[in-house]
């Protein structure tokens, strides 16, 4: 079905979808945001999930506006998963720091500079660079921070494939995985995950240099998967959690900062339990985790 952001007409069809869809479901806090199915249809043959994940992956490839992103988030869509909590804050921050380069011609700026509720808008600027480093600010507001003309810290490249794979390696002893995100770039500057993204299609063919099996080898020893990484790192994910049960005898209680072999497994249950809070988890990955002996909200203090 086509969808049109810009038609009003649009808009409130999928409000109204929307809301019935939280009545459907009996959801209580209008503060969480949905997780829609993307099979899901409505009882009236609107296919309300489609057109969801749709709209999620116009946020990802930048093709919506503000006034967009503001309506989407009224809905309860979660658009972003950085450390902005609440993306609509992120755009009031946004909205000031354009105003101010529209005045000034430029974002340098004195440090005393404050937002109007009184936060330094000269460290919020200068806290995106160190999001964008570690790449986690999404496409959306990459474009928005370059049309005020942010000028990022370019990340430097990996010299020679030896030292780009100890730094590999160094990640994997640290986090105990090596599922690096694209944007990652370590501590020394150097773009660990582009050199990542790069072996990975020299594997699998997409890619007019080639990788030998020695550092096929290296890289598979320190925790490389190839393909369908979304599911690989779920599966490893439940994996490891099943182990850490089984080891420790009992269901038991841990905090954020608990690690199993060099993974912060505390972290990654306590996103498991909120996206089991907010509907987000899916049936699926639900199963897979009560399979795993996991007991939903019995594992975080």
């Amino acid at each position: 079905m086509q969808f049109d952001i810009k038609n009003q007409e649009d808009r409130i069809k999928l409000s109204y979808e929307v809301a019935f869809y939280m009545m459907t479901i009996g959801c209580q806090n209008m503060k969480k945001f949905l997780h829609i199915p993307e099979e899901y249809i409505t009882e009236g043959g609107y296919a309300l999930g489609r057109v969801w994940v749709a709209l999620q992956d116009d946020y990802n490839q930048n093709r919506l506006e503000e006034d967009d992103i503001r309506f989407l988030l009224k809905i309860k869509m979660q658009l972003a998963d950085s450390p902005q909590k609440d993306l609509g804050i992120w755009l009031d921050r946004a909205d000031e720091v354009e105003a101010y380069y529209r005045e000034h011609g430029t974002l340098s700026m004195p440090n005393t500079m404050l937002f109007l509720d009184g936060v330094s808008m000269f460290q919020w600027v200068h806290y995106q660079k160190k999001l964008y480093k570690q790449g986690e600010l999404s496409a959306y507001q990459i474009a928005r921070l370059e049309a005020m003309g942010m000028q990022w810290i370019k990340p430097k490249q990996a010299t020679g494939w030896n030292k780009a794979y100890s730094y590999a390696k160094q990640y994997f002893e640290a986090n105990g995985h090596l599922f690096v995100p694209k944007k990652y770039v370590t501590p020394e500057g150097a773009a660990l995950g582009k050199w990542i993204e790069e072996q990975r299609d020299r594997y699998l063919g997409l890619s007019s240099h080639k990788i030998s099996d020695k550092k096929i080898e290296m890289l598979e020893d320190i925790g490389m998967f190839w393909e369908d990484l979304k599911n690989a790192e779920w599966d490893w994910f439940v994996g490891l959690l099943r182990e850490c049960i089984r080891v420790t005898k009992k269901p038991f209680v841990i905090g954020r900062s608990y690690r199993y072999k060099n993974y912060a497994l505390g972290e990654k249950v306590s996103e498991v339990n909120k996206q089991y809070a907010d509907g987000s988890l899916t049936a699926e990955q639900e199963k897979d985790l009560r399979k795993a002996g996991f007991k939903f909200n019995r594992h975080i203090k």
